[in-house]
Formats: structure tokens, sequence, C-alpha cells
């Protein structure tokens, strides 16, 4: 498993991105109760993300969010929603999720970046 992933995250490290998400999704799929596997349904997002397909990284955000609800990517995961929806520029659902970020995670480094988006878009926390 362990190899599996690294290569993975060697793929999304360079940038390789299709490469990336065929094996996180082969790791989730062969080893879903492994400790990595909601950081593997995560990464799996941020390669979404990271080519720019936003509908796709909101779907493997929720799939995260979803199936390890109490994952240490969960804020990680709920603000690369939120910076979906904007990029989608879907800007009311994006405040909503940046907001959610603030409420559930107060102290994360997640919920900073989540202010911070929500000052420029002139909207409350």
């Amino acid at each position: 498993p362990e190899a599996l992933y690294n290569t993975a995250y060697a793929d999304f490290s360079k940038g390789n991105y299709a490469l990336a998400i065929s094996g996180f999704e082969e790791y989730y799929e062969k080893f879903p109760a492994t400790a990595l596997a909601d950081n593997a349904l995560y990464w799996v997002g941020e390669c979404h993300f990271s080519q720019g397909d936003f509908t796709e990284a909101i779907k493997s955000f929720d799939r995260l969010l979803e199936a390890y609800p109490e994952s240490d990517k969960a804020a990680a995961g709920n603000l690369k929603k939120g910076l979906a929806y904007l990029e989608q520029n879907e800007v009311g659902q994006a405040i909503v999720q940046l907001r959610y970020v603030v409420s559930e995670y107060p102290k994360s480094d997640e919920a900073k970046i989540a202010r911070d988006q929500l000052a420029s878009l002139r909207a409350a926390p």
C-alpha cells in the first residue's frame, strides 16, 4: 500500500495528474480501511482542482467528506470545495461553504484562509 500511495503522490507532485488520480483511486479501492485512504481521496480532489476541473474536484471532496467525515483532511476538503465554487463563479455557494469552514474548524489554518476569502468577497464570516 505504501509504495502505491507514494508513487501516486510523486505523480501529483510532478504534475502528472491523470496518473496520480489513477494511483490514488486504486489505493482507495484496494485499501479503504487504511490511515491514508482519506488522504488518497483528498489528493484526487486536488488533482482535479489543479487541472481546473472544479466540478470533479467538488465531487471528489464530497466523496472524502461522506466516507470520512472525521478525517484530518475534512477542513482542507471543505475549504477546497469553497474555492472550487469560487472558481466556477458560484459565489453564493462558495460563501456558504467558506462560512461552514469557519464555523466547523474555527482554529484551523483553513478557517483563516476561509475568513480571508470571505473578507475579499465582502461577506461576513
